[in-house]
């Protein structure tokens, strides 16, 4: 491993692998040689999504069990996950997201930001 730079990796990432049968952590720290990295508002976000027995909740539970399984760093930032992926822009070396304005905003600010395509590959 050569960077291990800090990549924040939101929930719409996640869940986008989880449906292509992606492992989205491993993925980051073989591919792309970056430590993955996740807020407290993350985890809340797939603990309320976790509720029930629909296809996102299963998503959701397994993305939990995933977090827990790579012990993967939460920061213990607790505020609204878009507000705090921008306040962290310049503090990480990337920011993997599949939400289209997210992915706008942070890119505005001269953030290196990574969508996960189809195929499974960081683009």
């Amino acid at each position: 491993m050569i960077n291990l730079g800090k990549i924040i990796i939101d929930t719409s990432s996640i869940l986008f692998a989880l449906s292509k049968k992606i492992d989205i952590f491993d993925s980051v720290h073989t591919e792309l040689e970056m430590k993955p990295l996740v807020s407290r508002g993350v985890l809340n976000e797939l603990s309320r999504m976790s509720r029930g027995s629909s296809r996102k909740a299963r998503d959701a539970k397994v993305a939990l069990a995933m977090i827990k399984k790579h012990l993967i760093d939460v920061s213990p930032d607790n505020t609204y996950v878009d507000s705090w992926i921008l306040s962290q822009a310049g503090s990480v070396s990337a920011i993997c997201t599949n939400d289209t304005e997210l992915r706008k905003n942070l890119r505005s600010k001269g953030a290196t930001v990574y969508t996960l395509s189809e195929g499974g590959k960081f683009r």
